[in-house]
């Protein structure tokens, strides 16, 4: 029997769950904690290269068999990953929403990556190369490039690279411009889809979405996982409503519930489960559903 989802955003017919979609930052973690998944995406935006062998760094172990949360203070994925030609330290997270800080925040997590790797003592020569991929579900650059690849060049000899084993990746799964594999255009579907693309995996012409869209539906029939996980997500809402505070107070001169929207409504871009705004918001799913 199909596992897809329908319009409503529920699965296998049960009208009271509401499922979560790859595109979730602790979906996605809990996902690339299995090593075949974070093999299968490394592989695919690395087109043409082979991962020999992948270590997880401050991962709980086992992580294959039991599907954890992971520290939502560390939700990227920080990896010791050795291709069969080369070896380097990767930082891998996704993100739903511009914030424009994405460029200051590869920095700093460039030089944790590095302060981690290298001992007291050690010769800086000891450093690995530094990767640090950000999944986009929107174009950082507003150029329309699938990827955007970045190391340190000279400015005035744009061909003679630093050689400081830095590079930022940014993979926007909106774009169209520049070469990809089938197995990337695929992933970029998925990704985009959402809710939606839950169930759909057992369709896919490509393997890759296929592991992925099985992992999906089993982490979301793990009922522990769900339940750390919404109660991370009502921890969130409710710290975002403690900082709003001041904001919605003023708000109220113009109406609660205009206030109300507001938070709803940025609560909803940000990709909070409906579920969870109707309730830290007071609202019905519909009254949610239908905030535009």
């Amino acid at each position: 029997m199909s596992k897809k989802h329908n319009d409503s955003q529920k699965v296998f017919g049960r009208t009271e769950r509401w499922d979560v979609p790859l595109e979730n930052d602790l979906m996605f973690s809990t996902v690339m904690q299995c090593r075949d998944a974070c093999i299968g995406l490394l592989e695919t935006i690395f087109n043409g290269r082979k991962v020999k062998s992948l270590e997880y760094k401050d991962a709980p172990s086992s992580v294959t068999q039991k599907y954890v949360v992971f520290n939502p203070a560390n939700k990227s994925i920080r990896l010791d990953v050795y291709f069969e030609d080369g070896d380097g330290v990767y930082d891998m997270e996704i993100q739903k929403v511009d914030k424009g800080n994405l460029p200051r925040r590869t920095r700093m997590y460039s030089s944790m990556m590095d302060a981690n790797m290298l001992d007291k003592g050690l010769d800086y020569n000891a450093l690995k190369k530094g990767y640090v991929i950000f999944i986009c579900l929107f174009d950082p650059f507003r150029r329309n490039r699938k990827t955007y690849f970045f190391e340190n060049l000279c400015r005035d000899e744009p061909d003679l690279p630093l050689g400081d084993g830095r590079y930022t990746i940014f993979v926007n799964t909106k774009g169209s411009v520049g070469d990809s594999s089938h197995a990337m255009d695929a992933f970029f579907k998925y990704l985009n889809g959402g809710v939606s693309s839950i169930g759909t995996g057992e369709d896919s012409d490509d393997e890759f979405v296929r592991k992925l869209d099985r992992y999906v539906l089993d982490i979301n029939g793990d009922e522990e996982w769900r339940q750390g996980y919404m109660k991370y997500e009502l921890n969130l809402i409710e710290s975002y409503k403690d900082g709003r505070a001041e904001g919605i107070s003023i708000g109220e001169a113009k109406g609660e519930a205009n206030a109300t929207n507001r938070m709803a409504k940025s609560l909803k871009e940000q990709g909070f489960p409906i579920e969870a705004i109707a309730k830290a918001a007071n609202l019905s799913v519909e009254e949610v559903n239908n905030i535009k």
